[in-house]
């Protein structure tokens, strides 16, 4: 067994070495052919739905390709970097989170994001200003070349964009009240840092467009959010009083009006009626005059049977005397009504 071993053996090795001594001069195709794949394999690459190739020939910019296969010179000679032109990245300042979602977890604010967020408004008033900026990239060349080099041009336009969004927000916030700040024009200074940050992005040639800018929480410092919450709830007191006065003003104003219109058409009836009957009585009086002037004598007794007429219907007790009495007192007794009566 041990001889048929070793036969079996010496065979093997008498083949090899023929097969070395028949091929050894043919070895250099091995570093050939890899390299040759190596090369090859570097002509095709393929682009990402959401992403952008930029070809690099010799490190210098030549094109743009769009997502999908596409074929370049083998490397070294052009290289390719693939830039997410569809991807909308995020900044957050002032903060930062931790885990996002239905219930948000945010990290303990560091110094550094307390300096970023705390600010002088425009009325000498500290706020404190948590904010997001979300970009995305527009012109991958830009992008590349203009701010930073290929390699770090991720951190240098992450790096202009806190810088320049930070100029911004701390001038317009600087332009306005603490009350702006915090509550009436939280939108208005957003849209407004989104279009200078833009222009700014713009000016440097950024290739960044600036999608969105959100305030996400303008607060008085926690050092006098006490006293700033006690001016908040004084304000409160004041306007729910202005309120209530406004109220009863807006319940007595229209009563009181409506008891002046009224008095007003109630003059104005008793004028037109005053004015009509003492018409009437004028008419009345200048028809009398017109009678009296035409039988003064005749008028003058009808007159004075009519007044005469009018005085005795409204005396209730008629005592008629005899002139050519003297005294009246025996024949009446004042004290008497059944007298009295009689002498009616």
């Amino acid at each position: 067994m041990a001889n048929g071993y070793g036969s079996q053996r010496s065979e093997l090795e008498i083949h090899l070495q023929r097969l070395w001594q028949g091929h050894r001069h043919r070895l250099w195709l091995v570093p050939v052919a890899l390299v040759a794949i190596l090369l090859i394999s570097s002509v095709f690459y393929s682009v990402a739905a959401d992403s952008q190739g930029v070809i690099l020939r010799f490190g210098r910019y030549v094109r743009s390709s769009p997502p999908g296969l596409h074929t370049k010179l083998p490397w070294p000679i052009e290289t390719v970097q693939e830039v997410p032109v569809q991807r909308v990245e995020s900044l957050e300042f002032g903060f930062a989170t931790v885990r996002p979602g239905r219930d948000t977890e945010y990290a303990l604010a560091t110094v550094d994001q307390m300096e970023v967020a705390t600010m002088l408004t425009g009325d000498l008033n500290l706020a404190h200003v948590e904010w997001i900026i979300q970009y995305r990239i527009a012109d991958a060349r830009k992008y590349l070349f203009r701010i930073g080099g290929s390699i770090e041009a991720r951190e240098a336009v992450e790096d202009a964009i806190r810088d320049i969004s930070e100029a911004v927000m701390r001038k317009l916030v600087g332009d306005a009240s603490v009350d702006e700040v915090i509550t009436i024009s939280r939108f208005e200074i957003a849209e407004s840092a989104k279009l200078a940050i833009q222009k700014s992005l713009n000016d440097f040639e950024s290739g960044i467009e600036v999608v969105t800018v959100k305030l996400q929480a303008a607060t008085p410092p926690a050092m006098v959010k006490d006293a700033f919450d006690e001016v908040n709830r004084a304000r409160q007191r004041k306007e729910k009083v202005v309120n209530e006065a406004m109220g009863e003003r807006n319940e007595k104003v229209p009563a009181a009006r409506g008891k002046r219109d009224r008095a007003i058409l109630e003059a104005e009836g008793y004028r037109e009626r005053a004015t009509r009957e003492m018409n009437g009585r004028v008419s009345a009086f200048l028809a009398k005059l017109a009678q009296y002037d035409k039988a003064p004598e005749v008028t003058r007794s009808r007159l004075y049977l009519e007044a005469t007429e009018e005085v005795f219907s409204r005396v209730d007790r008629k005592i008629i005397i005899d002139g050519s009495i003297r005294s009246m007192l025996p024949l009446l007794n004042v004290d008497d009504p059944q007298g009295a009566k009689a002498g009616k």
